[in-house]
């Protein structure tokens, strides 16, 4: 194994860079700045509401666009489009009263009509969230009310529709080409035009919002950096005022100074997408994929990979998630032996090649490759573009992935990850437990059944390996001085509005 080596030149890589950048200082911010720069890791394609994902790419979104309901920093909901709303009891069906006197930046107004269009659009548009609205209808009941019928229950809907679901543009922009590239919604921002597709996204305040207190700032803008080390840099030399780096690059911005804000949200491993082997046809059998798990030493990653911060685990649902299985994290405990000897059973004894987009991490890639490589297998890093990793991963390209993915609610982990139409089940996966505990949800949406339910697909899962999680992990946010950070429950990032100045 040569990990201490190739943690040795990662740690040496990263001190070079820091001590380049710390020859510049950070210029002192205003007590009440105006502006807000912020880093992103991954860049938005298309600004079509349809399209709007969770994580990192929500704040974009949520800079143009107002939703319906609003998810505060703690998960809890308020009013925002919809002043008020109600949920029946077999969670199927929503209604729900609008706000008056909001207008688009393109001067039209927004009512009960057009919330249906763009709702109606949503659910057609086949974006990554479109299968938690499949099949519903939206019906207008007046000018200010709407009612969603579901096709399916949901447990979950208002999760949903203060999240991805309910993003509105105006009615003369839903589903056109145009909105994919300009914006036109009655968000708290306006795209401004010294935008740069693919390298920085501008917002200016809209002087015609109807919620000032959500205008924090005059101006926002988002750096697209999907390199750590840029990070530290910018966020160092004052480039950017918010930087999420890692356990490489936290120790020298804690030297610098600034503020960290340490919040977990994220399990990352691999996801075994082909449990079928349509394209890799090893995976189909459950033998290799917990050949794979047993492969992988996670307290060894989590000391030299993530410095420690983390906390091992082999499933992908969380201890407040009510699916969570305590037993299941010591499942697969590391043991290259046993890895060979089920390789063996499934006919691979000789083993055989894994294809993965590379992971932007070159120590983890090494780490895996020889973990995977002492028992057989061999892994094909198939570089490309940082900034079209996630695109890449989900492609249907590749049978397999590094990935971090946040652990939310049982219901929307499941819908997320699990779910035969998730949207990170890139291959559909299902076997007749899942679609059972899917029908039985369905039948009855109850917080009781839920969980057991959730509970019951928790413990399949990690018998079958369709994922290989590693540790759950802490996100490192650093901020300047000048800038106040509040944590998103169950989100990567901070949604836009909890963002504000500090008065330092």
């Amino acid at each position: 194994m040569n990990l201490k080596k190739t943690l040795r030149a990662a740690v040496t890589a990263v001190a070079s860079f820091a001590l380049i950048a710390s020859g510049s200082v950070a210029p002192a911010q205003a007590a009440n700045q105006k502006t807000l720069t912020l880093s992103s890791v991954i860049n938005v394609t298309s600004w079509d509401p349809a399209s709007a994902d969770i994580g990192h790419g929500i704040v974009y979104y949520q800079g143009v666009y107002d939703n319906l309901i609003l998810r505060a920093p703690d998960g809890s909901y308020k009013p925002n489009l919809a002043t008020k709303w109600t949920v029946n009891k077999s969670a199927t069906e929503v209604v729900l009263d609008l706000r008056t006197g909001v207008t688009f930046s393109d001067g039209s107004k927004f009512d009960a009509t057009v919330a249906k269009k763009n709702l109606d659009h949503f659910v057609k548009a086949n974006g990554p969230q479109a299968a938690t609205m499949a099949g519903a209808k939206i019906d207008v009941v007046s000018p200010t009310k709407i009612k969603i019928t579901l096709a399916t229950a949901n447990p979950d809907i208002i999760y949903y529709l203060a999240t991805t679901n309910s993003f509105m543009t105006s009615g003369n922009a839903v589903g056109t080409a145009g909105v994919k590239t300009t914006p036109v919604g009655s968000g708290p921002y306006l795209l401004d035009r010294s935008t740069v597709p693919g390298s920085q996204i501008v917002f200016v305040k809209n002087p015609k919002y109807w919620d000032k207190s959500k205008i924090k700032f005059d101006k926002i803008t988002l750096k697209i950096m999907t390199d750590v080390t840029a990070r530290l840099n910018a966020v160092m030399s004052g480039q950017v005022d918010v930087a999420l780096l890692d356990v490489r690059t936290a120790d020298t911005a804690k030297k610098r100074g600034l503020t960290l804000t340490q919040y977990n949200v994220d399990w990352q491993g691999l996801m075994l997408f082909d449990r079928a082997g349509k394209i890799n046809k090893a995976l189909g059998d459950a033998r290799v994929r917990q050949a794979i798990a047993h492969a992988i030493d996670r307290a060894a990653l989590l000391k030299t990979v993530q410095g420690g911060y983390g906390e091992l685990t082999n499933q992908i649902f969380s201890k407040a998630s009510g699916a969570y299985v305590p037993s299941l994290d010591s499942m697969y405990k590391y043991d290259p032996a046993k890895a060979k000897a089920l390789l063996a059973s499934a006919g691979y004894a000789n083993g055989f090649t894994l294809n993965m987009p590379a992971w932007l991490d070159p120590t983890m890639r090494a780490a895996l490759s020889d973990y995977l490589g002492a028992v057989g297998i061999k892994v094909n890093w198939d570089n490309v573009p940082a900034i079209e990793f996630r695109n890449a991963m989900l492609s249907g390209k590749y049978e397999a992935s590094v990935f971090q993915l946040f652990q939310g609610t049982a219901w929307v982990n499941f819908n997320l990850a699990v779910a035969p139409n998730g949207a990170r089940n890139v291959f559909k996966s299902t076997n007749g437990l899942i679609n059972n505990a899917l029908k039985n949800v369905l039948a009855d949406p109850s917080p009781k059944n839920v969980s057991t339910q959730m509970t019951a697909v928790n413990r399949e899962i990690v018998k079958q390996a369709w994922f290989v999680p590693f540790y759950r992990l802490p996100q490192l946010l650093f901020s300047s001085k000048g800038v106040k950070v509040t944590p998103q429950a169950q989100n990567a990032v901070p949604y836009l509005y909890n963002y504000a100045p500090s008065g330092k």
